[in-house]
């Protein structure tokens, strides 16, 4: 147990291992590499061949996120993952029903696409898109697994269910509401159509969020979520309330700064080097630390509050542990500095425990480049501290 709870917080290589744990770890930095196919290998074999049932539960669990992402549905068909106990079984279940979809196609019509954006109260991106012809309003989410529509988009845009009491989605006050699937024909965002999209259906109040102080009440249409998002190549410009999206090329000499293990996640540094793991969550307007990282930057203040946390599945008050300030560095040159900075209530990636989230607040004086084609992500313009 010691050496699993020293990987799941990214210290490697400071403990003795047996050769089967040896290899889990070397499937765990390759991943933080962003290699994740070789890392899939490592792990297949792991899976197969390990005597122990921990082991291979941990080895199935990544495995089924680093091929749900790709809808790789045969690797996950092949191991015997949809009835892998060890995976959610409302997971499970939502990918066998997506592997009956056709594939999803991206036809870009232009090299570069420029498109108003405007801020939804909790921070997040909002574009105008197209779903089956019909004019909507959706989040761009990284912390959105999958894209979402509402159940009342899904009746005007004639679009079919899949229904099943079994799917269960997990919102950001940690509760699980049902769920419905369904299969987007087509969604187009100007010059970029996407066909075939798999897509969660929510219910309309899952979908609504109050603002606890004027009681104004925001609806939302959709989610773009990290499914479509890693496939283009996008800009977010905080400063000029639009956003670019072009088709992603691949760079041969592209630094890796972005990983995913069931959730985007950026590699920074501390002030002394420290290697740190934070999520990426453009539906956020506040980024948040993680329990991890207090062991290891010191001297950091915390203080108790009352505040009012969610967002999709609904808002509630809680009292939590927040940060005065905090200093991370994206780069040698680069640092990201924030302030009120809350406690993460909720586990986020696969197996991996975070040192904390970002929010939209680390870019919301420039632009956020989101590059997953080559593992990068790029904080412009550049500020010095």
């Amino acid at each position: 147990m010691k050496v699993i709870e020293e990987l799941e917080r990214f210290h490697f290589a400071t403990v003795e291992m047996d050769d089967e744990h040896t290899e889990f770890e070397s499937a765990l930095k390759l991943i933080t590499d962003g290699k994740d196919g070789l890392a899939a290998e490592k792990l297949k074999h792991l899976y197969c061949d390990s005597q122990g049932l921990s082991l291979r539960g941990l080895c199935a669990q990544i495995l089924f996120e680093l091929y749900f992402v790709k809808s790789e549905w045969k690797q996950i068909e092949l191991l015997g993952l949809f009835d892998e106990p060890s995976i959610e079984k409302s997971n499970r279940l939502i990918a066998k029903a997506c592997s009956q979809f056709e594939q999803t196609t991206f036809i870009f019509q232009n090299n570069q696409i420029c498109i108003p954006m405007q801020l939804s109260r909790s921070g997040s991106p909002t574009i105008e898109v197209m779903i089956n012809g019909h004019k909507k309003c959706f989040w761009l989410d990284t912390g959105a697994m999958m894209t979402v529509i509402s159940n009342s988009l899904a009746k005007d845009c004639h679009i079919n269910l899949i229904k099943d009491k079994e799917f269960q989605v997990e919102g950001s006050t940690d509760q699980s509401s049902g769920t419905d699937l369904a299969l987007i024909d087509s969604i187009v965002i100007k010059d970029l159509s996407i066909r075939n999209q798999p897509t969660l259906v929510l219910m309309d109040d899952l979908l609504t969020i109050q603002n606890p102080d004027t009681k104004e009440i925001m609806i939302i249409d959709g989610i773009i979520g990290w499914d479509i998002i890693q496939h283009i190549y996008l800009e977010i410009d905080y400063s000029q309330d639009k956003v670019t999206i072009q088709k992603p090329k691949r760079k041969d000499d592209a630094e890796n700064n972005l990983f995913f293990c069931g959730y985007p996640i950026l590699k920074v540094k501390s002030k002394n080097q420290v290697p740190l793991f934070f999520g990426l969550d453009t539906g956020a307007n506040k980024s948040h630390f993680g329990q991890p990282l207090l062991s290891k930057i010191g001297n950091l203040k915390i203080e108790k509050r009352f505040v009012q946390t969610g967002g999709i599945g609904g808002e509630i008050e809680r009292e939590i542990d927040s940060l005065e300030n905090l200093i991370v560095y994206l780069n040698d040159d680069q640092s990201i500095s924030l302030h009120n900075v809350r406690k993460v209530l909720i586990e986020l990636a696969t197996f991996f425990k975070l040192d904390g989230v970002f929010g939209s607040d680390i870019a919301k004086d420039g632009r956020l480049i989101i590059d997953y084609t080559n593992r990068k992500i790029e904080l412009l313009p550049i500020k010095k501290y």
